[in-house]
């Protein structure tokens, strides 16, 4: 069975500024997260598969179909996509049911009594009410929105369907509530998909593969576990998570010496200088006392409180700065004096350049 999309060498960019950097990736099934910083090419590589940017180099092939060759494209509207744009961009002067309707060949709809049970399917798919197909875009909320033009890009049946951050116009609960909908919905259509955002969270916990972009390359494509727990390299480690990054010296092969002591290491390294990933969830601030010794000592630079914990930035005696995220009934003040510990392994990276503690 021919993969859902396949994408090998593509460069793209606008006049002479390129944006895509020989892009390779496969999307067997499922829902693929494209994630990234702004600037960093999602929304080109998208638009790209879409047909709307015109590529320099590389194929592009839709269920085995080749749709781009080097400078050669099928047009877009040939190449049996569904595309959900940023706002949905559902047609105001058309009801629920035109909306979803309007992607479908005559033969397609069937007449008008094919073309209302194709428009139920799809509501039901979407997990809407029927009695929304007669409303219109601006009586809906913003939700809504989204799952009716979800429904309009599976209404023809496409093998793959192009989301571009179309949850990020929702408040944080709707926008949890509306992506797990989108992803039932593309499960049940079986329908593989390509999500570009910009949320780590949305990405980790909706996608079945998670391609982590920057500078207009992946730096690491992989399910979300491992893209989190085991990243390919700093700047994912450091993106992903907002790791902190510690110069470090291992010298045996299970743990290294760093500015937070001895730590213990994921996976055996040879020794020589390395760089550590220190998750925020993984450093413990404890507090400060003469008769204590178990921690590095720090400072406490400043506070972010999200209600629910908070995420506290340190600076250690040695002059490094680390996050760490902690229960919010043990928030420390700016300017205490604590100590710092690490809980569990950390990924290690080598770096030769790195000096010796």
């Amino acid at each position: 069975m021919s993969a859902a999309l396949e994408i090998h060498g593509l460069e793209a960019g606008y006049g002479r500024t390129p944006v895509l950097l020989g892009i390779d990736l496969v999307v067997k099934d499922g829902v693929t997260a494209i994630l990234g910083p702004s600037g960093c090419g999602k929304t080109t590589l998208l638009r790209t598969v879409a047909g709307f940017v015109a590529p320099s180099a590389g194929t592009v092939s839709v269920a085995g179909s080749e749709v781009v060759s080097g400078r050669r494209s099928v047009p877009a509207r040939l190449r049996g996509l569904g595309y959900v744009p940023q706002d949905g961009a559902l047609f105001p002067h058309l009801d629920v049911a035109a909306n979803i309707a309007f992607g479908l060949t005559a033969a397609e709809r069937g007449g008008s009594y094919g073309r209302t049970d194709r428009v139920a399917e799809m509501l039901e798919l979407v997990e809407l009410p029927s009695a929304l197909a007669q409303r219109y875009p601006h009586e809906l909320s913003g939700g809504q929105q989204q799952r009716v033009a979800l429904a309009r890009a599976l209404a023809p049946r496409p093998t793959l369907v192009l989301l571009d951050e179309p949850f990020s116009s929702l408040d944080a609960s709707l926008r949890e509530d509306t992506g797990r909908a989108v992803v039932r919905a593309l499960r049940a259509a079986g329908a593989a998909a390509l999500l570009v955002t910009h949320d780590q969270g949305e990405a980790l916990s909706l996608a079945d593969q998670v391609a982590v972009m920057m500078g207009g390359a992946f730096l690491q494509v992989a399910p979300p576990a491992t893209v989190y727990l085991s990243p390919a390299e700093p700047r994912v480690a450091s993106f992903l998570g907002h790791a902190s990054l510690v110069d470090g010296y291992v010298e045996g092969d299970a743990e290294a010496r760093c500015a937070l002591g001895i730590v213990p290491l994921r996976m055996t390294c040879e020794p020589g200088a390395v760089r550590l990933a220190v998750r925020a969830e993984q450093i413990q601030i404890r507090p400060h006392s003469a008769d204590r010794a178990d921690g590095a000592p720090a400072e406490v630079v400043d506070i972010s409180f999200y209600g629910h914990d908070a995420t506290v930035r340190v600076r250690l005696d040695s002059g490094e700065q680390l996050s760490a995220r902690t229960p919010a009934t043990s928030v420390p003040t700016p300017g205490d004096r604590v100590r710092v510990g690490v809980v569990g392994d950390v990924v290690a990276f080598r770096d030769d350049a790195a000096p010796r503690p």
